[in-house]
């Protein structure tokens, strides 16, 4: 029983503790168990030691008493408080000896009090005596006090010691994997030099240094990798998607084409834009993921909204759909100015596409929320999953279903918050800013 508490405890008083304290911690359980045990041991030695010391004084008495009476002294003359002799009418068979413990009203203090009694026969110049002494004896309590007292002034010293050593040692041991700590923290993916590892003689942490060296080399090199790989990608896919897309138009000028050709080729051309599309915004999320726009700064975000809203004013009109806007003046914002127009434009145009006719969108800025509203038929995806990539409330119009994915992905970098609600057919997506 006690050594799963012992753990429950520890774990539940070590939360975010740091690793030299909680090893102080277990010291001090252990500890405590082990002066537990001690003090259980100390008693019973304490206790068995006593005894033999007071019977041994008996003894010695019952031996000056004995030669006492070898040189014919009275044995009237010979009795204490503390010691009876009784003399028998017949010889004692066999002399012997019994130890025991009794209790006697002590005459100073005018209660009982334990002592410890010897009872022995013995022949003496052809009498026979029964000799009883008795002597003061440690009680249980008092002994149990005395070990008490001792234990708990060394655990205290051994306490201080250890919080006191601990303290300096570990300034000195734990120096290099703080350092580690340190130089781990300052490290950058995207730099191109190497983890600084730094120097130590303790074997562990040299194995950890030499393990996590060849960790950030290898996710530096992956890094670099699939960066070149997807810039080269994204670069190289929109150079011939732009070729086949000029000689498609090139192609749709022939006046000698049919019908049924025509609409080949206005689908090949709409494939063209979609997959053109989905490179942009795959190389836009492997972008954010890669935190190619970790640089921040102070943006005036009412403005931002503003401008990217009255861009989609004209192409709401032509939807037959109207956009309400309220934006607070004065909305600062700590993030990357790109982040937060992509932002902006991913949430209109995802209020664009899911709308109905003559439906309408409501944009709303203040200074704790974002929140677009819209029009639109019930989502046919569960709406936790609607922020995965690929996932779309409704598949035939046509979406790549990356939208609410890369809104998810800048809120997540910019550690804002983002929550999606239907009801009674009207879509919001809310932005938590602060």
């Amino acid at each position: 029983m006690f050594r799963p508490f012992m753990g429950w405890a520890i774990n539940s008083a070590s939360n975010n503790m740091r690793l030299i304290s909680k090893a102080l911690l277990w010291y001090l359980v252990l500890a405590t168990f082990v002066f537990g045990i001690g003090g259980i041991i100390t008693f019973l030695l304490l206790k068995d030691a006593l005894e033999q010391e007071t019977d041994y004084e008996l003894n010695r008495h019952l031996r000056q008493i004995v030669q006492s009476l070898e040189a014919e002294h009275p044995w009237q003359a010979l009795e204490r408080n503390t010691i009876k002799i009784f003399p028998l009418e017949e010889a004692v068979a066999e002399e012997s000896r019994v130890y025991g413990d009794t209790l006697v009203m002590h005459p100073r203090t005018e209660r009982f009090e334990n002592f410890r009694k010897l009872i022995a026969l013995r022949n003496v110049n052809e009498m026979a005596y029964r000799i009883e002494i008795i002597d003061i004896y440690f009680e249980q309590d008092d002994i149990i006090d005395v070990v008490a007292q001792i234990l708990w002034r060394l655990f205290l010293v051994f306490s201080i010691v250890l919080l006191l050593g601990s303290f300096f040692i570990s300034r000195r041991i734990f120096k290099p994997f703080k350092e580690l700590l340190i130089a781990i923290d300052n490290w950058n993916l995207k730099s191109n030099s190497p983890l600084k590892i730094p120097n130590t003689n303790t074997k562990e942490l040299q194995r950890l240094n030499e393990f996590l060296w060849r960790m950030t080399n290898k996710a530096r090199h992956d890094y670099q990798t699939l960066k070149e790989f997807t810039e080269n990608a994204s670069h190289e896919m929109q150079t011939p998607l732009a070729i086949a897309q000029g000689k498609l138009e090139i192609l749709q000028e022939d006046a000698s084409l049919k019908e049924d050709q025509l609409k080949l080729i206005q689908s090949a051309q709409y494939s063209l834009r979609k997959l053109s599309k989905l490179g942009q915004s795959l190389s836009l999320l492997t972008k954010i993921d890669n935190q190619e726009f970790a640089t921040t700064e102070n943006i005036d975000f009412s403005g931002i909204v503003s401008r990217v809203s009255s861009q989609f004013e004209e192409l709401a009109e032509m939807k037959g759909l109207k956009i309400d806007t309220q934006i607070a003046p004065d909305v600062d914002l700590q993030m990357d100015p790109m982040l937060a127009d992509i932002l902006v434009t991913n949430l209109l145009k995802n209020a664009l596409q899911h709308n109905i006719p003559n439906g309408w969108i409501q944009l709303n800025l203040d200074d704790e929320n974002l929140s677009v509203k819209n029009t639109g038929a019930p989502p046919q995806t569960p709406i936790p999953e609607l922020f995965e990539r690929f996932k779309k409330s409704n598949s035939s119009n046509g979406t790549l279903g990356l939208g609410l994915a890369i809104v998810k992905k800048i809120v997540d970098v910019n550690q804002m918050g983002v929550n999606y609600e239907f009801e009674e057919g009207v879509h919001e997506v809310k932005v938590m800013l602060k």
